[in-house]
């Protein structure tokens, strides 16, 4: 009796201490491994420029990273640096492998991060087989993509995977063969991020 009581605690405050320290621990794994890997992109400048050369602490290469995102945010966000970007945008356009993968890594990180969302709707799709459905988002119609479809309006999916959402699937699909789902698209990044524990 008592075994089964002290067995039953010991289960209790362990799996709520481990529900704790996990997402911490895979938190600072997370970080850890975003900091190293800018230390390795600082590492491809003289030492002279490098930060850890002035300020000798784990977490600089970071910390200078998330400025540097800032100010260019600030400075592309006025008249000339839109300018400058627009230009840095052209010359890309004209390499032909360079401007594929930008301009894709862009249009995505734009449809996850900005406020003016590329995806318009939240769907549900029986992929990759009947019965299996996963969730979606509509970024647009395809009809015109695919010839002969009978005029069916055809949607542009991107089917993202879990827990990384920034990767996944591009299909289109005719509209009566998708459910619409009355969530909003960031309750349904929440539910895909979370592998559907939210």
């Amino acid at each position: 009796m008592i075994k089964q009581k002290f067995s039953k605690i010991f289960r209790k405050y362990f799996i709520t201490g481990m529900i704790v320290i996990i997402p911490l621990w895979v938190t600072i794994i997370v970080i850890k491994a975003l900091v190293n890997m800018l230390d390795g992109t600082f590492d491809l400048f003289p030492p002279v420029i490098h930060p850890r050369t002035y300020i000798p602490f784990f977490g600089i290469e970071l910390l200078i990273a998330v400025l540097i995102i800032i100010i260019v945010g600030i400075i592309t966000s006025n008249f000339i640096g839109k300018k400058f970007v627009s230009l840095g945008e052209t010359i890309l356009a004209k390499i032909p492998v360079v401007k594929t993968i930008y301009q894709g890594v862009k249009q995505l990180t734009t449809g996850i991060l900005s406020e003016k969302k590329m995806f318009s709707r939240v769907v549900l799709l029986e992929f990759p087989i009947k019965g299996l459905f996963f969730v979606g988002f509509v970024t647009g119609e395809g009809s015109h993509i695919i010839p002969g479809n009978g005029g069916r309006k055809m949607l542009k999916i991107f089917i993202p995977t879990t827990p990384n959402p920034t990767s996944g699937f591009f299909c289109i699909a005719a509209e009566e063969e998708v459910r619409y789902l009355d969530i909003s698209v960031d309750e349904a990044f929440k539910l895909i991020i979370s592998a559907g524990f939210s």
